[in-house]
């Protein structure tokens, strides 16, 4: 991987935006960051408005890697109405090992209609394709089975479970390791 990197933005599919955030995404992030449901599993409490401005405007700087941790963070929104239905990132986690992490939350309320799905296929492409990552790796609450449905629907293999493996807002919690490969992801786009 050569660095700095960044995608070709927007990312499109045929309902969704992947794009930069913007100033105008603090409401819209506000709902879902603030939302106890929305961030149960992920590492960090839900934020007020202040909180999700600092991070906005992280968010907004997020969109190359140009070093070890950095992070690509882009808003979902609806292509039909540009409403801003989640959060993901690919976070650099070895240039050496070419090997990244995707990360995603969603608003609960549009839940259950493959706009999850629909984002991370649109981040792997990406992932394997424009940035050159060897391999993706995703981390999940063990206890959270709808993200570990979407992992594994689109073909990433389960390779680790971290039992009780450490204490997650109060409660001790395992963890379950995702992984695919770029040799993996194309053979799977082959058609048969």
């Amino acid at each position: 991987m050569q660095m700095p990197v960044a995608p070709r933005l927007p990312l499109r599919t045929p309902r969704l935006v992947l794009r930069q955030f913007r100033p105008d995404d603090l409401e819209p992030l506000l709902a879902f960051h603030s939302d106890p449901q929305a961030v149960r599993y992920v590492p960090f409490p839900p934020r007020d408005r202040d909180a999700v401005a600092t991070v906005l405007q992280r968010k907004m700087a997020g969109t190359a890697w140009r070093q070890e941790g950095d992070l690509l963070e882009l808003a979902v929104a609806r292509a039909d109405d540009g409403a801003v239905l989640g959060d993901v990132l690919l976070a650099l986690r070895s240039v050496e090992h070419e090997t990244v992490e995707v990360g995603y939350i969603f608003a609960p309320e549009h839940g259950g209609r493959g706009y999850a799905t629909e984002a991370v296929r649109a981040l792997l492409e990406v992932a394997f394709g424009q940035l050159g990552a060897r391999r993706v790796t995703a981390r999940v609450d063990a206890r959270n089975t709808a993200s570990r449905r979407l992992l594994e629907r689109l073909g990433l293999r389960l390779e680790a479970q971290l039992l009780e493996n450490e204490w997650f807002k109060g409660e001790l919690t395992s963890e379950t390791d995702y992984a695919m490969l770029a040799r993996e992801w194309r053979a799977a786009a082959q058609p048969r």
